[in-house]
């Protein structure tokens, strides 16, 4: 069997069906696994963190929730419930919540990693070892009556790995970069042209002190000025002084700040804090940015839900030896649980159709 990519999705399908007795190749363009679950450590002092990707998990997601015990991988809660929430309005004064009424619909139930994001996939790549190989982006895919071959590698080191099966969990902003003999299906690639996603910039400010907190803040809120965007403070339960305050920009804002020069975005940002928190631009030490749509194997941050995946099934359909998976062919886009349950659907079709295709083989 072969998996292209090593996210989440392709992670917790290999994973499974070697716990199946399969025999399980993962190809990863990356020099890492994880796919969009990222968690950023540089160029952060202390050992601060923060994350670029998935950084939340509701209390309703099982399967993220699973594996995260399965793997014996603590966790703790997302938002603090100490000092206030800022809610900036498009318009008029902005103000401040407790968290009991800013933590509505279970919001004060969701959870993090407190070690990163990145344990997840990192404790399922420990897992599959020398299984999973990196630096080896997939260029073309060719069906034949053995099976698939996948040709990957990049430049004059390019390779061949055969398998009865593949499983492809590529993002569909980059899934062009591979050659399919036979092209797909008419329908799958209407689908692939009818899903879009949405574009996320991340911008990251390290302070010498959390200021914000000396007035009673605990430098979370929401902002609808020049559109909606989030600002977090993800080190809230990280040993301090210092600390990160992170703005979570979509769409056209976030289009915008990803266009500009890096070494214009962050002294941006320690205004627009110092003007949300006032003095903290007084103990800003610099910071970073990312930006999904930057990311050449990626492209783009997750899938939106217009149209729903209810929609758009093709996404999903094998056609013929080849499967598919990732959050965009899921009912949970935009969350690790969208992309561990495509991976568990691909791994569970693989399995019942090699296990049905032997049991017809021993009754003939």
């Amino acid at each position: 069997m072969i998996v292209v990519g090593a996210g989440l999705s392709g992670l917790v399908a290999a994973y499974e069906l070697v716990r199946a007795g399969r025999d399980v190749r993962i190809l990863e363009a990356r020099d890492a696994a994880g796919g969009r679950a990222q968690t950023l450590r540089e160029p952060f002092d202390d050992g601060l963190i923060a994350e670029s990707g998935p950084a939340r998990i509701p209390p309703d997601h099982d399967r993220t929730l699973g594996y995260i015990d399965h793997f014996g991988i603590e966790t703790s809660p997302f938002y603090t419930q100490e000092g206030e929430y800022l809610l900036v309005p498009e318009q008029g004064d902005r103000y401040r919540e407790t968290p009991g009424v800013f933590l509505d619909r279970g919001r004060d139930r969701w959870l993090k990693i407190p070690a990163g994001t990145d344990a997840l996939p990192l404790a399922f790549a420990e897992a599959l070892g020398d299984r999973v190989r990196y630096n080896s982006p997939v260029t073309r895919v060719v069906r034949d009556d053995g099976g698939v071959v996948a040709t990957y590698g990049a430049g004059g080191a390019a390779a061949e790995l055969r398998g009865g099966r593949l499983i492809c969990t590529v993002p569909l902003p980059v899934i062009d970069r591979i050659a399919f003999d036979p092209v797909l299906s008419n329908a799958k690639r209407a689908a692939f042209a009818a899903t879009s996603y949405q574009d996320v910039t991340r911008v990251y400010v390290q302070y010498a002190e959390r200021v914000w907190e000396e007035h009673g803040l605990n430098g979370w809120g929401l902002s609808f000025v020049e559109g909606f965007s989030e600002f977090w403070h993800p080190t809230w339960n990280q040993e301090g002084p210092r600390g990160i305050l992170m703005s979570y920009l979509y769409g056209d804002m976030a289009r915008a700040v990803a266009a500009m020069g890096a070494g214009t975005i962050v002294p941006g940002f320690i205004d627009r804090f110092d003007d949300l928190f006032p003095g903290s631009g007084a103990v800003a030490e610099g910071g970073t940015h990312f930006a999904w749509e930057h990311q050449p194997w990626i492209g783009a941050a997750y899938t939106r839900d217009d149209p729903p995946f209810s929609e758009r099934p093709e996404l999903a359909s094998p056609e013929g030896p080849i499967h598919f998976a990732g959050e965009h062919a899921s009912g949970e886009r935009g969350w690790m649980q969208g992309a561990l349950q495509s991976g568990l659907r691909a791994a569970a079709e693989i399995d019942a159709t090699v296990t049905g295709s032997r049991a017809r083989a021993a009754a003939a």
